[in-house]
């Protein structure tokens, strides 16, 4: 499916935080896009840092979770996706768990993964890893001003 992309956890999260306002911008249009794939794996985890780190009651957990299952393609995860996982995981050098992200994207035929943990311009099989919060990803880039020098005295 042409288009398609898959979003991390952290990603989506991002979405749910009010810490960081351009990248809960960037996250929650990602989130609602034509083409966004999370996994069982990512809504898991999503709900699990709502409840243990924002200290979200489990009800609305629930809810922000289903609202990002219902914005989102999801990809359930299988035992022969958990298995090319561990491929992945020895062939690229990452954890067994972010391989499995990538393994789930793999198999929803999407072109990027949004992530801000994984190795940002990685490809893996047709894929690329990409920060969404880069200026790669499409973020415009800051505005930069030079310090001015300081004069020596002579």
């Amino acid at each position: 499916m042409p288009g398609s992309f898959f979003l991390d956890s952290n990603v989506v999260l991002y979405g749910f935080s009010g810490k960081e306002p351009q990248k809960q911008r960037i996250a929650r249009e990602l989130s609602e896009a034509e083409g966004a794939w999370v996994s069982t794996q990512v809504l898991s985890e999503v709900g699990t840092i709502l409840i243990r780190k924002f200290g979200v009651a489990v009800g609305e957990a629930r809810a922000r979770v289903a609202s990002i299952a219902s914005a989102c393609e999801v990809v359930i995860l299988t035992p022969p996706l958990i298995l090319d996982a561990f491929r992945i995981a020895e062939r690229y050098r990452i954890g067994l768990y972010d391989a499995q992200i990538v393994s789930a994207a793999l198999a929803c035929g999407a072109t990027r993964l949004y992530s801000e943990d994984l190795h940002d311009g990685l490809g893996v099989d047709g894929l690329m890893i990409v920060s969404p919060f880069t200026t790669r990803a499409g973020e415009p880039p800051a505005r930069y001003r030079a310090r001015p020098r300081l004069r020596r005295a002579a």
